[in-house]
């Protein structure tokens, strides 16, 4: 009996336990879905749950790693939108030295037709989960993108983006609103989803909209 007990308190300490996903460190270019980590885009110009998509083709022979709908050796459909990553230990710019991330973050573009680049969480049990999300305009020509948060269908947050606002060492930063931030504790139930989301702007065109993206997601005892 004393055995059983014992191992009925070690099961509650074990429940009780913390339990924190963080997006750069979880980072997969070989698994699509990577445990709760989704990458992907929206078949159209909707955040409409049944309109995610899975990302089918990774690009890792560049200084970045991308996740691309389809596969494609160059801007164009299949292309955009993308999910990049930057596998280095420090900040560091993409192959036409256009944008810059930091170490082990995560960078995305929409497409010229509206579709966003989508990073999903799938909550693997019950709870209660604290969200932190940061995004940085990650463009040198200043990014103008609308970014956001989502649990399942209900929007937790959005904002916009309109300058850079990365790592200083690689442009100054600039703009109205260079980087947002977001924090918040949310019930979930097994299997809702947690979406963040980067569009092309009020201005309607992907063009310099590079936008990086670090996010927690912390099951609370």
């Amino acid at each position: 009996m004393m055995k059983i007990a014992a191992i009925c308190l070690w099961c509650s300490v074990l429940a009780a336990q913390t339990a924190t996903y963080n997006l750069g460190k979880d980072f997969s270019l070989e698994n699509n879905p990577n445990l709760p980590w989704q990458y992907g885009y929206s078949l159209t110009n909707s955040l409409a749950p049944d309109q995610f998509r899975l990302d089918q083709f990774a690009e890792t022979s560049g200084v970045m790693g991308f996740w691309h709908p389809a596969k494609n050796t160059g801007p164009g459909p299949g292309y955009y939108p993308y999910v990049a990553f930057n596998t280095a230990n420090q900040s560091r710019t993409n192959a036409t030295n256009g944008w810059a991330v930091r170490a082990h973050e995560i960078a995305m573009e929409a497409s010229n037709t509206g579709q966003y680049s989508l990073v999903r969480f799938v909550a693997p049990r019950a709870g209660t989960y604290k969200i932190v999300a940061r995004f940085e305009g990650a463009h040198f020509g200043l990014s103008s993108t609308d970014v956001h948060v989502l649990h399942n269908a209900t929007s937790l947050f959005e904002a916009e983006i309109n300058g850079y606002g990365g790592d200083p060492a690689f442009h100054a930063i600039e703009g109205s609103n260079p980087a947002a931030s977001y924090s918040g504790s949310v019930p979930l139930a097994a299997g809702d989803t947690v979406t963040f989301a980067v569009g092309y702007g009020r201005n309607k065109t992907h063009y310099s909209d590079t936008t990086s993206l670090s996010a927690e997601i912390t099951l609370l005892p």
